[in-house]
């Protein structure tokens, strides 16, 4: 082989390993039923299950889920926010609820569960009462869907960074049935759940 020859080899598969990598992982998708709970006990739980309703993603809401309620469940979709109200009217305080979200992680990931977070309150819920179920939420997560009014000073998205989280930021909780269509395909053969994710 000439000289000339072999540096056109050379080049042509320099050029194939660089568009090999720099084509885009496909995103990893995931499987319904899903587990859908509060952390913190904040009204946006409704909001969620609302929109994964309208999304067409079938949930098992469970307020007070715990490492018993993974029973036919595929993936765990919690939403973080604190709410005096709603920890009261769950006759629940921060440090049981923490512990109740704590169970359920580790059950979660001891069945090899995915958990998706979602955190759609915007500055309501953030601050001394949100923030401790935000971050405990955001740890467990390996994809965050977070609405930009909440995430203003990058609270989520460090936490996404730190632990190579999928960060997906949404203006406001209408973009969330778009989100939500894309990590729930409708027919479960459809999801990608070995593709790119946490």
């Amino acid at each position: 082989m000439s000289l000339l020859s072999r540096s056109l080899l050379v080049i042509l598969v320099g050029a194939g390993a660089l568009f090999a990598e720099d084509k885009p992982a496909t995103p990893k998708t995931y499987l319904q039923p899903a587990l859908l709970t509060s952390c913190g006990q904040a009204a946006d739980v409704q909001i969620i299950k609302g929109l994964c309703t309208r999304a067409g993603v079938e949930v098992k809401y469970r307020a007070l889920a715990n490492g018993d309620s993974l029973a036919d469940v595929k993936t765990v979709i919690i939403v973080a926010g604190g709410s005096s109200k709603g920890l009261g009217a769950a006759k629940a305080d921060a440090g049981a609820e923490e512990t109740r979200i704590k169970a359920l992680v580790k059950a979660a990931q001891k069945a090899k569960l995915p958990v998706i977070v979602f955190h759609v309150g915007g500055e309501a819920r953030r601050g001394a009462l949100s923030d401790p179920f935000n971050k405990l939420a955001a740890d467990a997560g390996e994809v965050l869907i977070v609405g930009k009014d909440g995430d203003e000073d990058g609270f989520f998205k460090k936490i996404a960074e730190k632990s190579k989280a999928r960060y997906i930021p949404v203006e406001n909780a209408s973009g969330v049935p778009v989100v939500l269509k894309e990590l729930f395909p409708k027919k479960v053969e459809e999801a990608n759940t070995e593709g790119a994710g946490k």
